[in-house]
């Protein structure tokens, strides 16, 4: 879920509602926009009254209409104060700029493992491995591994609208035979859910986005 509140779209009640009624098992608010942070009680308790698995996501630093930044302390804060029962973080930050000259925006994944790794629920990386490739394409498995080695999922951005080549085939070909994860689940637009075809294989797929897959 991301502007559905600020707009009016849902409250949230009928947002956990709908949910519930559509068959999900769970649900993610991102966090640091559309001043959902201030919501996240009443997303919580709707979801938890309608028996819905509440987490939270962090969209990258650096957008000019972020309420917060995506650091360590902040994702740890809004897990806490939340009582999100899992956590993904938006990786879509590029490590390098021109000539390999390493990006000063690039997220800190190292850090962010360390200052979550107490927190006993589940976490991953919603990507599009723009943050595990070098500026001149190469792959960058290195970025990847502390994420792997932390057991952090990865779940793949397969909006194929705007990048037909993302497709949660792609996506987990390169997330596993070059990052060295052992599996992906694909996060799929819903309004062209019928162009991706069998997705049975993957253990769980995720809807983009509640707007579409809501209504």
């Amino acid at each position: 879920m991301n502007e559905e509140l600020s707009n009016g779209l849902f409250t949230p009640a009928q947002f956990a509602q709908k949910a519930k009624a559509k068959g999900y098992r769970w649900v993610t608010m991102e966090w640091n926009q559309f001043g959902n942070s201030a919501r996240a009680p009443a997303v919580k308790a709707a979801c938890d009254a309608a028996e819905l698995i509440f987490t939270i996501w962090f969209t990258r630093s650096g957008q000019p209409q972020n309420d917060m930044d995506f650091t360590p302390a902040e994702a740890r804060k809004a897990i806490v104060e939340s009582g999100a029962a899992g956590f993904l973080g938006e990786g879509e930050i590029p490590p390098e700029l021109t000539g390999g000259i390493p990006n000063p925006q690039e997220q800190n994944w190292p850090d962010l493992i360390h200052e979550l790794s107490d927190l006993q629920i589940p976490k991953g990386v919603v990507t599009n491995f723009a943050p595990f490739v070098h500026n001149d394409g190469r792959p960058f498995p290195e970025k990847a591994r502390p994420l792997v080695d932390a057991g952090w999922a990865c779940v793949t951005e397969c909006f194929i609208s705007e990048s037909p080549n993302a497709t949660p085939a792609a996506g987990e070909d390169y997330a596993t035979r070059v990052l060295g994860w052992g599996e992906t689940q694909p996060m799929v637009e819903y309004d062209i859910l019928s162009k991706y075809g069998d997705l049975s294989m993957y253990r769980n797929v995720s809807h983009w986005s509640a707007g579409d897959a809501l209504r």
